[in-house]
């Protein structure tokens, strides 16, 4: 599987030059006297590297993902580079002691296996939020084959099956499915896109929209007419077709990605309208928001930071680099927004996470 952002491309803001909020000292500090907040842990600055350390911090607060990455089984299995590198970064962040840690060995390994981000510029966050997925995704998939050639002793297709599915691909992989009207003859056709990041567009006729606004842009029925007519099997001819785009699997984790800034309200979406009739049920309607990428700046200058909700304080932090406070739930919603991820189930229900981490 090769984890794709799914579009109706977007501006890749801030390459180039940083700006001077980002130009501080990259020292660890001591965590306060008291403090004991597992997983809230600030990444120091390597140089424009906050493009980086906004992505890690979202996937931090991942708790699934965490979860299974530090699990004893997956660490005794797993022997590959990215899952190994990525593990120990989440230990520190969750088990360490000092309110920020280097992701040194992180930025190496990513600069190794993608090198067009080994350079100092700035990068796009959701290119390298996509890359990083697909990297852990296919580390983890090596880990998954050796295990069923060990269990099963050949590779059959249940088995090829089990090797193609990672908790990468669990958590974040959802599909779309298309449906094809033709105009003339109303013949209908499906088909299916696996996508892990949703690229919404922003509708033009709102001053103040919700994402709920822009997930309706985005599934809105279209028709292609002029040279955008699509070729229908029935008639033989280009014909006037009607698209009509739902979700025939929702993902556990919903990753939207915002092609421009506006004053957005987020926090909970409401997936009901936009679902095949396939999967029409009240268990996959409801998402909230975990986890926020923000920028500022344009598209040659900028700064990216985080927005992460703890499951374990149950309350938001704004990390900027290696400098971490709490925030109200209200100053969430910015206009800021460039990457939001939702979850369908309420990391609340890990209730022992902490002390299931301390395990490891």
């Amino acid at each position: 599987v090769i984890f794709i952002s799914t579009t109706h491309a977007a501006p890749a803001p801030a390459r180039g030059r940083v700006m001077d909020g980002e130009k501080r000292g990259f020292s660890s500090a001591v965590r306060p006297h008291g403090w004991n907040r597992a997983g809230v842990c600030g990444l120091d600055n390597s140089g424009n590297s906050c493009y980086l350390n906004a992505v890690l911090q979202c996937l931090c607060s991942t708790l699934p993902l965490v979860e299974h990455l530090l699990s004893r089984d997956t660490r005794e299995e797993s022997k590959c580079r990215v899952a190994e590198t990525f593990a120990r970064l989440l230990e520190e962040m969750w088990l360490g002691s000092s309110s920020s840690c280097a992701p040194v060995e992180a930025r190496s390994v990513m600069c190794s296996i993608l090198p067009q981000f080994n350079n100092y510029s700035q990068q796009d966050a959701q290119e390298l939020l996509l890359f990083l997925l697909n990297a852990l995704h296919d580390d983890l998939k090596k880990v998954a084959a050796a295990r069923t050639r060990h269990v099963t002793g050949n590779r059959n297709r249940a088995a090829a099956a089990m090797e193609s599915t990672t908790i990468v691909s669990r958590l974040f992989e959802g599909q779309l499915g298309y449906v094809t009207l033709c105009m003339h003859c109303d013949h209908q056709t499906h088909r299916t896109q696996t996508f892990t990041v949703l690229s919404l567009p922003i509708p033009t006729d709102i001053i103040k929209c919700s994402i709920q606004d822009c997930l309706s842009l985005f599934f809105e029925q279209t028709l292609l007419t002029g040279v955008e007519q699509m070729l229908c099997s029935v008639c033989g001819l280009r014909r006037e077709t009607a698209v009509l785009t739902c979700l025939d699997k929702p993902p556990e984790i919903l990753m939207l990605h915002l092609k421009r800034w506006v004053d957005t309200k987020h926090p909970l979406l409401d997936l009901s309208p936009f679902l095949s009739s396939a999967v029409q049920n009240a268990s996959y309607s409801s998402y909230r928001l975990y986890a926020v990428v923000n920028h500022t700046g344009h598209l040659n200058v900028g700064h990216y930071t985080a927005l992460c909700h703890s499951a374990l304080t149950r309350s938001w932090h704004c990390f900027d680099d290696s400098a971490v406070r709490e925030v109200e739930d209200r100053l969430v919603q910015s206009a800021h927004a460039y990457v939001l991820l939702y979850s369908r189930r309420p990391f609340q229900n890990h209730s022992d996470t902490n002390s299931h981490l301390k395990q490891f």
